[in-house]
């Protein structure tokens, strides 16, 4: 792993990847060539960039990268970096593995049955791909296990860890991706669906808060292991329904969501509910589940909501009423499902922070959104938002 600086130009991995676009476009034979000559150009007379630290921090970044006693950690999120403990680390994963409603430990490597029964399943399901697709998704590729990493959620009390499973070059990989394409289209229909902190922000310049009105973050415990993947299915029938898709999605699906498997230390364990924040599938499926959920909870609930919003597992609401509305509303959005648990984290000082976008309330109920370190100011005149500062 080179520090600050890139050793060599990956020659090889930037003609590759050429290479692999030209076939996997069919690019007639004239322009793929006048591509190859403009790259061939371009590498001829690329330069490695100058070094951006200083010969002091490299070394000081070669000692923290050798240090085994701790781990310099990407923060679930933010753009925070955390230093943790090894020992600290390995005890939280463990605790997360610990939980035998989804994990099971294993004694064997699952890899090459799950690998046999994928390739199974792709040529017995062949009639639902395009010709390409069946080639591509069938052809035989090195694979690796699935391998379990933790993102400290800082903003949470103790920092617990958010399980993240890289899936990349898993047996399910490219399967799971393909589906995640055929399902992406079907979720964010809804008017709680909020795309990034961008779309939020624009759905904020309509907000104004009356005196009474409080905003209150919803956060769903583990997401990710909690959708009960029976219920699920269920869900996504009726979807693929709705939209006249091919039923086989279902069973290509079931076995992608089936195959969840994961390696942690030279120790195996089957994932047996939940979908592995990792997999192209997951977020889909996330969404869809939530769709689902929040369908029958605003259908249902108390009136006291007057907005929600929804970025997969958190949630923007404001609600007519203080501490004890909430409260009575968290009760009851924990009441609907089982596994579906949600926490809450109320407005202080009229500020409020939802997918790094800091809201303030004005004292006229209006509001002013501070996004990756610069401001926003939305004020009505004449009836429309406008200015900034």
């Amino acid at each position: 792993m080179s520090l600050g600086y890139p050793l060599r130009i990956p020659y090889e991995e930037i003609v590759c990847g050429v290479e692999q676009a030209i076939s996997r476009n069919k690019v007639p034979t004239a322009d793929a060539e006048v591509i190859r000559q403009d790259i061939a150009v371009i590498l001829r007379k690329s330069k490695l960039p100058k070094s951006n630290i200083t010969t002091e921090e490299r070394l000081a970044l070669k000692q923290l990268r050798n240090n085994n006693d701790i781990l310099v950690l990407r923060a679930d999120k933010g753009n925070a970096t955390v230093v943790m403990s090894t020992e600290e680390y390995v005890q939280k994963i463990r605790s997360l593995l610990s939980d035998t409603n989804v994990y099971k430990q294993v004694s064997y490597n699952p890899t090459a049955s799950v690998t046999r029964r994928i390739r199974t399943l792709i040529h017995e399901n062949k009639d639902v791909f395009t010709e390409d697709e069946y080639n591509f998704l069938h052809k035989p590729k090195p694979v690796q296990p699935p391998k379990l990493y933790g993102l400290p959620k800082i903003h949470k009390r103790n920092i617990p860890l958010r399980p993240i499973v890289s899936k990349i070059d898993s047996p399910t990989y490219n399967l799971a991706k393909h589906v995640a394409g055929v399902l992406r289209p079907l979720v964010g229909k809804t008017p709680s669906f909020v795309k990034d902190s961008v779309h939020f922000r624009d759905i904020v310049k309509s907000m104004r808060l009356e005196p009474g009105d409080t905003m209150v973050g919803f956060d769903v415990e583990s997401l990710f292991t909690n959708v009960r993947l029976k219920d699920c299915i269920e869900v996504i029938k009726n979807k693929l329904c709705d939209h006249e898709l091919p039923k086989e999605y279902i069973v290509l699906i079931e076995h992608c969501l089936d195959g969840n498997y994961l390696l942690f230390r030279d120790q195996y364990y089957l994932q047996i509910d939940g979908v592995a924040m990792g997999s192209p599938l997951a977020p889909i499926i996330a969404n869809i589940w939530m769709e689902h959920f929040e369908d029958l909870a605003l259908a249902t609930g108390p009136c006291t909501v007057k907005l929600w919003k929804r970025y997969v597992d958190d949630v923007f609401c404001i609600i007519n009423g203080g501490q004890q509305e909430i409260e009575q509303y968290v009760n009851y959005l924990n009441s609907i499902h089982p596994k579906i648990k949600f926490t809450y984290e109320m407005e202080k000082n009229r500020c409020l922070a939802f997918l790094d976008v800091e809201i303030k309330v004005k004292e006229d109920g209006l509001p002013v959104c501070q996004l990756q370190d610069f401001w926003l100011l939305w004020a009505h005149v004449s009836g429309q938002g406008m200015g900034s500062m």
